[in-house]
C-alpha cells in the first residue's frame, strides 16, 4: 500500500492508494493551521507517523508540492504559500524518522500527470502533456512512459510562458485573472446585455453556465481563453514533440466552451504531422489527480 499526500495552498490531503487507484482512509488538513501551528514539517511528520502506525502495510509515501524542487528531489526550493519549507531537507528528515519507508516528492502538477498515467481514463498513454488550469497554470509531461522534469528539475512551467499580450499565460487564464477580466468586460457592457450582471459573485462554473445559455459576453471570455491556450499549446507541442494533451483543473469544467477556439488556434499553426492525430481531452481524475499521482511516484520509481 502507498500513502499519497497532496500539499495545496488551502489544504493538505492524505490517502492510502491501492494499486487500482482507490483512495482509502482519506483525511484533509488546513494548510494555514499547519503553517501557524507547531510548524508545517513537524505537523506533516506527525501525521505520516499516525498513518504508518495505523497501517503498517504502507511501504512508501509520495508527496506532491505546489512549488519548485531540487534536482535530486530532496528539497522544496520555492514555495511562496509555505515559506517555512524552503530549502528544508524534507526527504532526509522523513527518512531519518521512518528509515524503513520509501519517500519521494514531486511538483503537484507533475503528480497530476502521473495520476492520469497510472489511473486515468487514458492510462498508459506513453506520451502526453497535462495542463492544470486553476488558480495558477501548472503542467506535467509524460514522455515515452517517463515523467519529464527538465534540465534542472523544474521544466514544463508553462503557466509562466509569455503570450502575445506580453503577459504570462497564468496571468490571463488563471481563475482570479479570468474573473477580473470578466468583471472588466461587464463594466464596459454599458447596454447591460449580459446575464452575468445579475450574479453577485463570479466563478468559472457560473461563467460557463451563462455561456451554455448563449450569453455572448460569457462565450467571449472562454473563446479568449481557448485562443490563448491554443496558441501556447502550439509552442509546447513544437518544443516537446507531443500531440496528446490533457486539460485538468478548475477551469477544465468549461472544457466544451473553450475547446473550439483552442483547436482552431492549434490547427491554424501546426503542420499535419501533429494535427492528423491531435488528441485533446479533459482530465478524468478531477481533484484526486494530485494525490493519486503522488502515490504514482512510488509506483514509477522516479
Amino acid at each position: 500500500m502507498i500513502l499519497g499526500i497532496d500539499v495545496g495552498g488551502t489544504s493538505v490531503k492524505f490517502g492510502i492508494v491501492t494499486p487500482e487507484g482507490e483512495i482509502l482512509h482519506g483525511k484533509r488538513f488546513m494548510t494555514a493551521e499547519w503553517v501557524s501551528g507547531k510548524g508545517f514539517v513537524e505537523s506533516m511528520k506527525k501525521e505520516i507517523g499516525n498513518y504508518l502506525h495505523e497501517f503498517p502495510v504502507i511501504k512508501g509515501v509520495g508527496i506532491g508540492w505546489p512549488g519548485l524542487l531540487s534536482l535530486d528531489r530532496t528539497e522544496v526550493v520555492l514555495l511562496p504559500n509555505i515559506p517555512s519549507v524552503k530549502n528544508v531537507p524534507i526527504v532526509e528528515i522523513l527518512r531519518s524518522e521512518y528509515p524503513s519507508i520509501l519517500f519521494k516528492i514531486e511538483n503537484d502538477a507533475k503528480c497530476a500527470a502521473l495520476g492520469e498515467y497510472y489511473f486515468g481514463e487514458n492510462k498508459k498513454m506513453q506520451t502526453f502533456i497535462l495542463i492544470a488550469l486553476g488558480t495558477g497554470v501548472g503542467s506535467g509531461a509524460i514522455l515515452n512512459g517517463k515523467l519529464f522534469i527538465g534540465g534542472r528539475g523544474n521544466g514544463t512551467e508553462v503557466g509562466h510562458m509569455l503570450t502575445k499580450t506580453g503577459k504570462t499565460l497564468e496571468n490571463q487564464v488563471g481563475i482570479s485573472h479570468m474573473i477580473a477580466d470578466t468583471k472588466a468586460l461587464l463594466l464596459q457592457d454599458k447596454g447591460i446585455t449580459s446575464s452575468l450582471h445579475a450574479e453577485e459573485e463570479l466563478s468559472p462554473k457560473i461563467i460557463a453556465e451563462h455561456a451554455a445559455k448563449g450569453d455572448k459576453l460569457a462565450i467571449s471570455v472562454y473563446a479568449n481563453i481557448g485562443t490563448l491556450l491554443g496558441e501556447s499549446l502550439v509552442n509546447i507541442v513544437r518544443v516537446l514533440d507531443v500531440n496528446n494533451i490533457i486539460l485538468g483543473g478548475g477551469i477544465s469544467g468549461a472544457f466544451d466552451h473553450f475547446l473550439p477556439e483552442l483547436k482552431k488556434a492549434m490547427y491554424a499553426n501546426l503542420p499535419a504531422y501533429y494535427t492528423d492525430e491531435l488528441f485533446v481531452a479533459k482530465a478524468s481524475l478531477d481533484n484526486d489527480a494530485g494525490l493519486l499521482g503522488a502515490a504514482g511516484l512510488i509506483m514509477q520509481g522516479v
